[in-house]
């Protein structure tokens, strides 16, 4: 992760979105990440609230027993912690940088009173955490009912930068709740169908239309409260 002060503009403006001022936060920073980063884990201290510059990032649950399941993407306009802000408990998912990702950053213990002092932002948050409710209610049914093609169409869309899909196959597998057996055979029968191709570097999307369909009934649809 990269750390710098640097606050330009479209931080500033989107903060006033949520109806706060960058200059109420003398040191909120600039964090990066790294595809594969992740900017808090489940069960640990969550030192900062997050505003997504740019980028995507997994939300995901992990199990007593470490396996992780993927709940949705959040995007560029996006808060991250605000459960965190309103509980001061530890964070309650893992959030994971799906590639390149910046971040505005606000210290949580400095500034949580002044935040919840705030009743425009305090709107805000409350309106977020109804959304929240519901995609994960939509997100859930579609974890448990779709058909792994389905979901494994989805996955990759979202992490297929340029049309190709680098991940690991036993992280996606666990991602999505299956075997690396039965991942791999569905893998094959994409390819079998002309949807990807196997390359030496991953698999390649050739029906970009295929998976597009995907995305747009909604599925981890990005969390985006611009």
């Amino acid at each position: 992760m990269k750390k710098t002060t640097k606050t330009p503009a479209d931080c500033e403006a989107l903060l006033q979105g949520f109806g706060l001022a960058l200059e109420d936060f003398p040191d909120a920073r600039i964090q990066e990440y790294r595809r594969g980063e992740y900017l808090c884990r489940q069960g640990l201290p969550m030192r900062d609230l997050l505003f997504v510059v740019e980028g995507r990032v997994k939300v995901c649950a992990v199990t007593p027993e470490e396996k992780t399941l993927l709940f949705c993407y959040n995007g560029p306009g996006a808060m991250l912690g605000e459960v965190e802000l309103m509980t001061g408990e530890a964070a309650s998912s893992t959030l994971q940088a799906a590639g390149p990702v910046r971040c505005l950053a606000i210290p949580l213990d400095k500034y949580r009173q002044q935040l919840r002092g705030n009743p425009a932002f305090m709107e805000r948050v409350a309106l977020m955490l109804a959304r929240i409710v519901a995609r994960y209610s939509i997100n859930d049914s579609f974890n448990i009912l779709a058909p792994l093609e389905t979901r494994l169409r989805a996955y990759i869309a979202l992490n297929s930068p340029e049309g190709l899909f680098a991940s690991r196959l036993t992280e996606t597998a666990e991602y999505l709740g299956v075997s690396y057996r039965h991942l791999l055979r569905t893998m094959n029968e994409l390819c079998a169908g002309g949807e990807l191709e196997k390359t030496e570097g991953g698999y390649r999307i050739s029906d970009p239309a295929a998976f597009a369909r995907v995305l747009e009934d909604g599925a981890w649809s990005s969390q985006s409260e611009k």
